[in-house]
């Protein structure tokens, strides 16, 4: 039972730390949001102007990476709910 306890111990811990990961790249996420809507607002330009000639929004590939990390982080957080889901299960059947 104790090293069931360890294991639940440490997913625990490291949950913490995905949580604690998504909390930072959310509010990153949210700057960066700001910044691409001030950039959006600084490059508005009238009808008459081409398309192509609005210059790229520099927070893009700052969005796309840190969306990316969300995902990944997102990711590892379903990881250990299983593996935590898993151990909680196996600890209900030796009770």
């Amino acid at each position: 039972m104790s090293g069931q306890l360890q294991e639940m111990s440490d997913l625990l811990r490291q949950r913490l730390s995905v949580v604690q990961q998504l909390a930072a790249a959310n509010a990153e996420h949210h700057r960066l949001l700001q910044l691409s809507g001030g950039a959006d607002f600084l490059t508005l330009h009238t009808p008459d102007e081409l398309d192509e000639d609005k210059p790229q929004n520099p927070a893009a590939p700052a969005l796309d990476a840190n969306a990316a990390l969300l995902d990944d982080l997102n990711a590892k957080l379903e990881q250990i709910d299983k593996l935590l889901e898993k151990a909680n299960t196996k600890g209900k059947r030796h009770e």
